[in-house]
């Protein structure tokens, strides 16, 4: 099957090309030799104080500190969208902290706006642990848990073409994003996690009604539905969703829409740290509806930036602005598969 002809004649651009809503926190990537007691591999959860302060001595004695970078889902998708030179804004809270600052500093050195993040109290951050090929993440949400929406977020949210929504943990901070997706006006674009995941079918029914196009890994749909990941995504597709792209490691990734479906697979490429690779495929799909490629074209190039992404820790080595003109130059350009814009 040939990609599908959704492109950006069907994608009106407003001011904004994508602005973030989640978590922002400061990524601690730890490789360590052994599995840890409690720590599952393949998971990602909140953790307890309590928890951290364990972790942390044997993080001392045992860990190998790889890598500090900015972190959390939502802020990485417009973190890569940014470098590839997308105009990208974010809403969410840091602390007025050191780390705040970091993770500021991060975004605008790329040229994210900031001007919605707010500050107060202590940021967020994840223990990210390596452990023989396998990764394991511990979140400590802090100032993320106190999220609210405010008047203004909805108007700033509204000058973006997408609004791409990643988990909070905290209740108080999901409530007001699921606010924020009942009046933005902008099309939806949601990676949901596993801590929104968890919260169950039901409860997420309203993002998904809401959303253009979902990230979700094929291990989510299964939990999140109850069937394998091809007839899961069918049944997001019922709720309203228009596409649905399961990523699935190294396989690849399942492309459905309502044209249609697709099996992207994966080459064969040495990984380091698949810390944000989900985002930054999440980037890449959505630059290629950006700039009015095929379905089939954007999961290309989104397959394309996560392995590009693999070959460091954190955000060492997100796509730019060449990464993307020359995928469209080598790819697209010579299949005559790229519209006039």
């Amino acid at each position: 099957m040939t990609g599908d002809s959704l492109n950006a004649t069907l994608i009106k651009r407003v001011g904004m090309d994508v602005i973030g809503l989640g978590a922002l926190n400061v990524d601690l990537i730890y490789e360590v030799d052994d599995r840890l007691p409690g720590i599952e591999p393949g998971r990602e959860r909140a953790g307890s104080q309590g928890e951290l302060r364990r972790l942390r001595e044997i993080l001392r004695k045992k860990g190998r500190l790889k890598c500090r970078s900015g972190g959390g889902s939502a802020a990485n998708t417009i973190y890569a969208l940014a470098k590839m030179g997308f105009q990208c804004g974010f809403t969410g809270k840091v602390g007025l902290d050191e780390e705040g600052n970091f993770l500021l500093d991060e975004l605008n050195g790329v040229g994210v706006d900031t001007v919605r993040i707010k500050r107060e109290g202590e940021s967020g951050f994840c223990l990210i642990l390596l452990q023989k090929g396998e990764r394991s993440i511990i979140i400590y949400p802090n100032i993320n848990d106190d999220f609210r929406l405010e008047e203004n977020d909805v108007s700033y949210l509204n000058q973006a073409t997408f609004v791409h929504i990643t988990s909070f943990v905290g209740e108080t901070a999901f409530r007001h994003q699921m606010r924020a997706v009942s009046q933005v006006e902008a099309k939806i674009s949601f990676d949901p996690g596993e801590p929104h995941i968890s919260r169950g079918f039901d409860e997420l029914r309203p993002i998904f009604r809401r959303s253009f196009i979902v990230f979700p890994t094929g291990r989510e749909v299964e939990i999140l539905t109850g069937q394998d990941y091809r007839k899961g995504a069918h049944e997001l597709l019922k709720c309203g969703v228009k596409i649905v792209v399961c990523t699935l490691g190294d396989k690849g990734c399942y492309l459905l829409s309502r044209k249609g479906e697709w099996e992207v697979p994966s080459p064969p490429v040495e990984v380091k740290d698949t810390t944000g690779a989900g985002d930054v495929f999440a980037a890449g799909f959505l630059s290629g509806l950006l700039r009015g490629l095929s379905l089939l074209d954007c999961a290309n190039l989104a397959t394309r930036a996560a392995i590009f992404s693999l070959g460091t820790y954190g955000r060492g080595r997100y796509p730019d602005k060449r990464f993307l003109l020359d995928y469209l130059e080598q790819e697209v350009l010579s299949s005559d598969s790229l519209r006039e814009k």
